[in-house]
């Protein structure tokens, strides 16, 4: 496998080749296991300062959140896309990345959790705390079965989980289309949560799938990490392997959350 291939968009080979930070002169310093681990604590930790913040704001304003948080997705996909194969900007915007992002997150937790509230449920530290334990638990099992060996991000592995997400790329696009006809779809759809029979159990399977998928492209991330230390990367690319795990660990959350939502509606009896 290439030292520079993985399929998290955030830190593919297409978007590394090329990227501004590759270059002799930048290499005095290597990157190291530690930083990456450091840089993305940072990044996790000011995600979680802006999702509480978040919480807090839209629980006050609550009819700000459909307009904020539409604006929200799309200048985060902006800077997904600034930031990708750049480490500098990644260093430079990786923070308004994270704030970015906890805001999202903490609109939806909060949205969440006034649904659940409006049926007269509540959830034991709300559903931001349940899905903070749901993604503490997939990282460490994701880390414990590439350390382990299990699971290497080998060739075969990688193609797959790239076409898996590829995949769901695309039908996220189409099912933002057949949103804005009026349309709204199943799988993607948090609301299916409140139906019931074939509708609630096809979200909720969809949702398992997808947290499943978000938590294997970590592995690709780890592999991406060491093989940028292996392979005497600059100390700044650890900016641009802490931005790529970062995106994958705010996309476990987000699944969390639907599968908090979910397992409430299931056990609310």
């Amino acid at each position: 496998m290439s030292a520079l291939q993985s399929s998290n968009p955030a830190l593919s080979d297409s978007a590394l080749k090329g990227a501004d930070w590759w270059s002799e002169s930048k290499a005095a310093e290597t990157a190291t296991i530690s930083g990456v681990v450091n840089k993305t604590g940072l990044f996790a930790i000011i995600t979680t300062i802006a999702g509480a913040g978040g919480y807090a704001f839209f629980q006050g304003q609550p009819k700000l959140l459909p307009p904020l948080m539409l604006v929200n997705v799309v200048v985060s996909i902006g800077m997904f896309f600034l930031i990708r194969g750049s480490a500098t900007r990644a260093r430079n915007f990786g923070f308004v990345y994270s704030v970015l992002q906890g805001l999202f997150l903490g609109g939806v937790a909060m949205l969440f959790d006034g649904m659940l509230a409006s049926r007269g449920i509540a959830v034991a530290g709300g559903v931001a705390v349940q899905a903070f334990v749901i993604t503490v638990g997939c990282l460490i099992s994701m880390l414990a079965l590439f350390r382990a060996g299990i699971l290497t991000g080998g060739p075969l592995f990688t193609s797959i989980i790239k076409v898996a997400v590829a995949g769901v790329m695309v039908a996220v696009l189409i099912s933002w289309v057949l949103w804005m006809f009026g349309i709204n779809t199943i799988v993607f759809n948090p609301g299916s949560a409140f139906a019931s029979g074939n509708t609630f159990l096809i979200g909720m399977v969809a949702t398992i799938f997808l947290l499943g998928l978000a938590s294997l492209t970590l592995i690709l991330d780890f592999r991406q990490a060491q093989d940028l230390v292996e392979s005497g990367a600059p100390k700044e690319t650890e900016w641009y392997a802490a931005f790529g795990l970062i995106a994958s660990l705010v996309w476990i959350y987000y699944e969390s959350l639907k599968l908090v939502l979910y397992i409430t509606m299931m056990n609310r009896d």
